[in-house]
């Protein structure tokens, strides 16, 4: 019985300056691993602080107008009494959350008190006011109590939320009307929600509560339209 013969070719041990170039280039790639995975696991602990933003605030809204033009003056003004906003942060609706809320504001384009004086500037002229009138103009204050965005904290941002709380209050010679007027919503989001986002959100609840106010029929029958 013939059996073949197989010539097995050894192994020559491998040059030692070859053996050096493999533990340089082993211990090179465990460092660059190591540094990676470093900062894998900062990036995964401290998340990524979110930009700040400026949105658009809309300066007016189409209300439903009177049957007869009042043609009467009108005084008005608007005051900032959110107590969270600092008085050098005017401009501020709160916050986008995310790790570090602090250092991710949410802005309007202006104060907020001026973006809501010319948008209820043209509410008033929408219903007639701003005529001469032989009666004495009548005064007419929206306080801000609340008009805040906030979202969680955290690595992930999944909830947020916008709430507005209103004070009107009307003063018609020696009579006075005053009323409060609210709106809140939350959502959950998959992401921290993008500009474009914010900024129709956050227009549509104060359009709802704007519709509100100029649709209550108390304040209008105290206004004569």
């Amino acid at each position: 019985m013939w059996r073949g013969i197989v010539f097995l070719k050894k192994n020559r041990p491998p040059l030692s300056g070859y053996l050096n170039v493999q533990r340089r280039m082993y211990r090179m790639r465990k460092s660059v691993l190591t540094l990676l995975a470093s900062t894998a696991l900062a990036t995964g602990l401290t998340g990524c602080v979110l930009a700040p933003q400026t949105i658009e605030l809309s300066e007016s809204y189409e209300i439903e107008q009177p049957a007869a033009s009042v043609s009467r003056g009108a005084l008005i003004r608007v005051v900032d009494n959110r107590e969270e906003i600092s008085s050098d942060e005017r401009q501020s609706l709160g916050s986008r959350g995310g790790r570090l809320a602090e250092n991710s504001p949410l802005y309007v384009q202006d104060e907020l008190s001026a973006v809501l004086t010319r948008r209820l500037q043209d509410s008033m002229t929408q219903l007639g006011f701003g005529g001469e009138s032989p009666l004495d103009p009548v005064k007419l204050e929206l306080a801000v109590n609340r008009f805040r965005y906030s979202c969680n904290e955290g690595f992930l941002v999944t909830a947020c939320s916008v709430s507005i709380r209103f004070n009107m209050m009307v003063i018609d010679g020696g009579t006075t009307f005053t009323k409060p007027y609210g709106l809140s919503e939350s959502r959950r989001v998959a992401a921290a929600p993008v500009k474009e986002y914010n900024e129709k959100w956050v227009n549509d609840v104060l359009d709802r509560l704007w519709e509100y106010i100029f649709s209550d029929p108390e304040l209008r029958e105290y206004l004569g339209v």
